[in-house]
């Protein structure tokens, strides 16, 4: 999922402003490591899991909040059922998403009981690239509302800049990488997704990413003036496509937790 919808899954289990913030930071930064390889065929979510484990066994003192690696990989399942699977050759930052994942990886974690239980209840077939573009809009709508309902979203992912350097030395241990590396590509990634800017200047950056990833990826074009104008206009819309996820996301998460 996207950094405003992935912060709100936090909210939806941590009131707590501090926490919020740090474990929000973490899982942001899951996303934006991403692009420390730009070639990288990993697991996103398998990698996600096993930080969640290097974090407790090497820097114990930040437990609990790296649990919220958990539920960022439960978001983006969840995504993956109800939205689609985005193929893709590279990790191009300026893509909207990046999720690569198998099914086989995940066997030997407890997550994949949360995948198989939400795969009965949520799961359509897509069909071809049209689907997974549609998929996408819908992710930008959830993004929207997020943005429209929720105003401390927006400065969760402000003050996430600074909070990185909370989790510099497990992150640079676990990836190997200098601490200053991580921090200059989640400032990269952090600068595309229009911190505290005007709503429909972050609604145009997306849908114009967007249409570059679906022309790259999928030799689709996309209608960026219908999209945009779409999503301005129909909130109730945007609304009813994050209600729903926040419902099975939530589902997600409780039998998780009581795995």
């Amino acid at each position: 999922m996207l950094p405003r919808r992935h912060i709100l899954d936090i909210w939806e289990f941590i009131k707590d402003e501090e926490d919020l913030l740090s474990m929000s930071t973490i899982t942001l930064a899951i996303d934006a490591i991403k692009y420390l390889d730009m070639e990288s065929k990993k697991d996103h979510l398998v990698e996600a899991l096993e930080l969640n484990e290097f974090i407790c066994f090497m820097y114990p003192a930040k437990r609990p909040k790296n649990r919220s690696l958990l539920f960022h990989v439960v978001s983006d399942l969840l995504g993956l059922l109800m939205f689609g699977v985005p193929r893709t050759r590279k990790h191009a930052i300026d893509s909207i998403e990046i999720v690569n994942y198998s099914e086989e990886g995940m066997e030997i974690y407890p997550v994949i009981e949360v995948w198989n239980d939400l795969k009965d209840k949520v799961y359509t077939k897509k069909h071809g690239a049209t689907s997974i573009v549609d998929g996408f809009e819908r992710k930008i709508r959830v993004e929207m509302d997020v943005m429209e309902r929720y105003p401390f979203v927006e400065d969760v992912l402000f003050a996430s800049l600074e909070r990185i350097k909370e989790w510099l030395p497990s992150l640079a241990g676990y990836y190997d990488r200098k601490g200053k590396t991580i921090k200059d590509v989640y400032k990269k990634w952090w600068n595309l997704w229009g911190c505290r800017k005007d709503k429909e200047e972050v609604l145009s950056g997306m849908i114009e990413r967007l249409s570059a990833q679906a022309l790259r990826e999928y030799n689709t074009t996309i209608d960026q003036g219908r999209m945009l104008s779409a999503i301005l206009q129909e909130k109730n819309k945007n609304r009813k496509e994050n209600e729903e996820f926040s419902r099975w996301y939530k589902e997600g998460v409780n039998l998780l937790l009581k795995i």
